[in-house]
């Protein structure tokens, strides 16, 4: 078993969307979903509820043709029992998918602005592939301390990993030490009215060549797009035109025009056209859309051709080049590709 009694550093402060975890303390944001009484042979003692910590779901994307479902963000749920005490050897076992979440160093139990001693130990059903955290209180609690018990949170999980096929639902039981505890009890998320219906998953990696201008002999130099690339991993078709953003030091960058474009390789008429155009003392950022919905697979290179300038003398500080994918909408079905933008930081000034 691993102690939860570990130091938390001051600077090591994880914040899991309704939860705050550092310094040994949990604030509770949010409980939310169905509470479900326990009063099963292995409950500690009847008047037992466990209350799912149900705040700002995420979307789990499991594949095509298949409504974009909602799981709890955090890893959590908590333990009422406002008409007993819980003695000490309770446990709280909380079994979920590992595609889904990534458990915490150790598992925190927390009453108030108090953490309680307790310890955990984490299980994998070869069966399932399902995992199970119990955590079992050391010490007695007194009636009403409702403890809070969380053991991890919402992984994050990138492409092409971030289609999870047949998400598990968390659960969570609570029971006495040395007992199987029975009589799980859903974590399910309320499924907001904005995950929407049936669809197709879809993202874009951004990606692109770079040019070197040189100044003060060679010894100075900046980096700039020359190409932009944009592909649709797919599976499905962006639900928007292919847009960028493009953001420059203007003490490098006279002027930037989008010359040409090529989709799939082939000259194509993508509809290129400037947005907008933003200059200030240490940043000129344009925007730039086009007609082209990329659909799966495809790659769409946008030419840039960049006009430079030689500063006047060594600069205090830069503005790092960068590309960004723009105007997707906040669209539930959008892949975390890893890549929405391109930049590099190695440009030489001073």
């Amino acid at each position: 078993m691993t102690s939860m009694n570990s130091k938390v550093s001051r600077r090591q402060v994880l914040v899991l969307g309704g939860l705050t975890l550092g310094v040994g303390v949990v604030n509770v944001a949010g409980l939310g979903g169905t509470a479900y009484a326990d009063s099963t042979a292995d409950s500690p003692a009847g008047g037992v509820t466990l209350v799912p910590v149900g705040a700002s779901p995420v979307v789990v994307l499991p594949g095509v043709g298949v409504q974009p479902a909602a799981f709890p963000r955090q890893l959590a749920v908590q333990v009422q029992h406002a008409g007993t005490g819980l003695p000490a050897g309770t446990q709280v076992a909380i079994t979920y998918d590992p595609r889904l979440y990534a458990p915490l160093p150790t598992a925190m139990v927390t009453s108030g602005r108090h953490r309680l001693p307790a310890t955990s130990k984490t299980t994998t059903d070869p069966r399932t592939t399902l995992a199970t955290c119990t955590v079992t209180l050391t010490d007695a609690l007194p009636a009403g301390s409702e403890p809070v018990v969380v053991v991890g949170t919402a992984n994050p999980a990138l492409y092409p990993l971030d289609l999870v096929v047949a998400p598990a639902g968390a659960t969570a039981a609570v029971g006495r030490e040395n007992r199987k505890p029975t009589g799980r009890r859903s974590l399910k998320s309320h499924r907001p009215k904005a995950f929407g219906g049936v669809a197709t998953p879809w993202g874009i990696e951004v990606s692109g060549v770079w040019e070197r201008y040189e100044w003060a002999d060679g010894k100075r130099w900046y980096y700039y797009p020359a190409r932009v690339t944009l592909h649709n991993v797919g599976p499905g078709t962006a639900p928007a035109a292919a847009a960028i953003s493009v953001a420059l030091d203007p003490r490098i960058v006279r002027d930037v025009r989008i010359t040409g474009a090529r989709l799939d390789h082939k000259a194509h008429d993508a509809g290129v056209r400037q947005l907008s155009s933003r200059r200030t003392a240490s940043l000129f950022e344009t925007h730039w859309t086009t007609r082209v919905r990329l659909k799966a697979g495809e790659r769409l290179d946008l030419a840039v051709k960049v006009t430079t300038h030689r500063p006047a003398r060594d600069l205090p500080t830069i503005k790092h080049p960068a590309v960004t994918l723009i105007d997707t909408g906040n669209h539930v079905t959008q892949r975390r590709t890893g890549l929405p933008s391109l930049s590099r930081t190695d440009s030489r000034w001073q």
